[in-house]
């Protein structure tokens, strides 16, 4: 007999208007393989929702794979390990690098908060493994929460009531009780973030104007913020985009990254050409052409949004990814994590975001080459753009999405 295992994804993130540390101990050879999966998950998620606009948290899909990689043989784990870029054989050093890094994606100051957590809700009736709890606790730290899934309506309040807990109320129906039949966990990773910018946008100077294709053609019509100020700043030609970094809080640890491509560059493309960048690269770019303009201010025109997106990420890792046999029962070698033979029925994905004039909320060195920077640079992302959210002193990426389809927000 077969048991599913079911996946939960969360992440909520609302923008609104730690002392650093020498960050080169926390670069290790884990972050950018982590970032360069977020990439090329985010050019894949994107490619699926099919022109939608897009919230997800990539930090959080990373590490439910690895949770789930470390209780997994054979071809399932080359291929869960392969997505996301590790290898069995330094899964000792990879530990100890991911607990480096996440000790960073938890931040609590006046104006940012940013807090995760994991959770595993074991099924004592079907025999998990403890010493496979006992990994994803010590090194993912992943709470273990022992449940009595014969009640599964009761199971999913309870589990809804912790979700609800964390992301601060953005995200109250994770689950239904189906997900707590015939299965001996439920597996979750969430992602909280709300944070003021750096530099406000005046709410009084929000104004309605359109928005436009990548053919330039109007397709609806936004509300457009505007600030003035000493933004970070690049032209990135390989990348076929204008890039700008606005900055979150007073303690220089978060910046939300908007890419606009060039015209007649598609987001797809751009992102095409993302994944041939070394993501280390592309911050050091940004951080150079930074430096060199340090002193100019930079007209910026963003729109005020908010996206919620429910994803189904299984076809996408199966399809895009080569994750494959964890998700057939009649494959799936995960015997690390029960006695019992399980699988995992599918991967779901939801995400907040909203951007207003205050800020957010939502649950290497490369030759840079510049444009001509003469007076006040103007940088408008009328059209389909990317954005990605991103942890500065150790290059994770916690959010990332799209936004292609305007509306009055």
């Amino acid at each position: 007999m077969y048991f599913k295992v079911s996946i939960l994804l969360l992440a909520t993130s609302k923008c609104f208007g730690q002392e650093n540390q020498d960050t080169s101990v926390f670069r290790n050879s884990l972050t950018d393989k982590i970032g360069n999966f977020s990439i090329e998950l985010l050019y894949h998620t994107a490619v699926h929702e099919n022109r939608q606009n897009l919230i997800m948290s990539p930090f959080t899909v990373w590490t439910t794979l690895a949770v789930i990689s470390e209780g997994a043989t054979g071809a399932t784990r080359m291929q869960i390990n392969h997505a996301i870029r590790i290898f069995y054989k330094n899964r000792e050093r990879d530990r100890s690098f991911y607990k480096s890094i996440a000790q960073w994606l938890v931040v609590k100051t006046n104006t940012i908060n940013l807090a995760k957590a994991n959770i595993m809700a074991i099924n004592s009736a079907n025999n998990p493994n403890q010493d496979y709890q006992e990994i994803a606790k010590t090194n993912y730290d992943v709470d273990v929460w022992p449940m009595d899934f014969s009640s599964n309506s009761v199971a999913a309040e309870n589990f809804n009531g912790y979700i609800k807990n964390v992301t601060r109320g953005l995200i109250t129906n994770a689950v239904d009780s189906t997900s707590f039949v015939d299965t001996p966990m439920v597996l979750a990773s969430v992602l909280y973030f709300k944070a003021q910018w750096t530099a406000p946008f005046n709410a009084s100077s929000t104004t309605v104007m359109p928005f436009y294709d990548e053919n330039n053609q109007k397709i609806g019509e936004v509300n457009m913020m505007y600030n003035r100020y000493t933004y970070g700043f690049a032209n990135m030609k390989h990348l076929k985009a204008r890039v700008l970094e606005l900055k979150y809080g007073i303690e220089d640890r978060l910046s939300m990254i908007i890419m606009v491509p060039h015209f007649g560059v598609s987001l797809e493309d751009m992102f095409r050409n993302f994944l041939t960048v070394q993501l280390d690269s592309f911050f050091e770019e940004l951080r150079v052409s930074k430096e060199e303009y340090s002193e100019e201010e930079v007209d910026c025109f963003l729109p005020r949004f908010k996206i919620d997106s429910n994803i189904d990420l299984s076809e996408i890792l199966k399809e895009r990814m080569g994750i494959v046999d964890m998700f057939d029962p009649r494959k799936a070698l995960l015997g690390h994590i029960a006695r019992s033979s399980v699988y995992v029925s599918k991967i779901v994905h939801k995400a907040v975001i909203e951007v207003t004039e205050e800020g957010t909320s939502a649950a290497a060195v490369s030759v840079a080459e510049f444009t001509n920077r003469m007076g006040v640079v103007r940088f408008e992302a009328n059209k389909p753009f990317a954005y990605i959210i991103v942890e500065k002193n150790t290059n994770a990426i916690v959010f990332g999405g799209v936004y292609i389809q305007p509306s009055l927000h």
